[in-house]
């Protein structure tokens, strides 16, 4: 089983290079293929090894932005241009592997299916989702509350409103326009959502095979149409792949998407790991964990487990 990585990341680049180096010991030099937003950070593409290959020109990306979703898709098609993994694993640079490749390979083909993907409908309640779709990873619930789902709603399938405002930028010495979305309480009037192409959505890190990134990479106008609303929308990348692949007839997927994360209930942003997170990473059936700080500690302790 050839597994290749997508990698995203916009600032570090040494932490982006630790983590191709753990992967290229693990997984014998894996085709990977790196987004970097050089226009955030700049990057000696260089310094690193040549089973690595990078998006250029790169996508000018920004936090809950579809800029994110442009910047996968486009090292998507990066990695299947040059080589046909069986799958494909999407990490951040932030992320890290947790667990053997032979445990990972094994479990892929234990588990029998297209994707792990973390999903649920917007209309769901937690038990439903679980009776329709089964379990879930058990450190993403803080996407199954009430409060996520009306969120979720209003992100991706509410009508808003776009007002006009200035933004400050480099401590309030640059000004741009920028726009203040409010959020309507009704549907968007032309929305790509029915009730045989359901809304979806999740946490965004994944793992596929290559099937899956066939149909990611090449959209039907319906998929076209979704991408044109999702746009504008917060958080498109927590909505697109869901959407997509659960609304495919016969696509097989598994909703513990193997990622070990931190949320505490909630937030924009899951924890930074440490050495006390050790023993339930350890424990749980993630195949990669996030986010990690540059040069951590902590990753030299599961250096030491991996290649013990």
């Amino acid at each position: 089983m050839k597994i290749g990585f997508v990698i995203l990341s916009h600032r570090d680049p040494a932490q982006l290079l630790r983590l191709v180096a753990t992967l290229n010991r693990l997984y014998d030099d894996p085709p990977i293929a790196c987004h970097h937003d050089r226009a955030q950070s700049a990057i000696d593409v260089g310094a690193f090894p040549g089973n690595v290959r990078f998006v250029d020109p790169s996508i000018r990306t920004g936090w809950a932005k579809w800029s994110v979703v442009r910047g996968f898709l486009a090292a998507l098609r990066l990695l299947y241009g040059h080589d046909a993994p069986d799958w494909f694993v999407l990490l951040s640079a932030g992320d890290y592997p947790v667990r053997h490749p032979a445990a990972v390979r094994a479990d892929l083909t234990a588990l029998d299916a297209d994707a792990l993907i973390d999903f649920r409908a917007t209309d769901d309640t937690a038990a439903e989702a679980a009776a329709r779709y089964g379990p879930r990873n058990p450190e993403l619930g803080h996407f199954e509350s009430a409060g996520n789902r009306r969120l979720a709603r209003a992100r991706y399938e509410g009508a808003e409103l776009w007002l006009p405002i200035v933004r400050f930028n480099d401590g309030g010495r640059r000004m741009r326009p920028g726009r203040l979305t409010v959020p309507l309480p009704f549907a968007a009037p032309r929305g790509p959502f029915s009730r045989d192409f359901r809304c979806f959505y999740g946490d965004h890190w994944f793992t596929g095979n290559a099937r899956v990134a066939g149909l990611l990479l090449a959209p039907t106008p319906q998929h076209l149409r979704l991408q044109r609303h999702l746009t504008t929308r917060t958080s498109p990348d927590e909505c697109y792949f869901q959407t997509v692949l659960r609304n495919t007839p016969g696509v097989r997927l598994v909703r513990d998407n193997r990622r070990f994360a931190q949320w505490n209930g909630g937030g924009a942003h899951p924890q930074t790991l440490g050495e006390d997170d050790l023993a339930a990473i350890f424990a749980s059936d993630a195949h990669f964990a996030r986010k990690f700080a540059p040069d951590s500690p902590v990753l030299d302790r599961i250096d030491a487990r991996l290649f013990g």
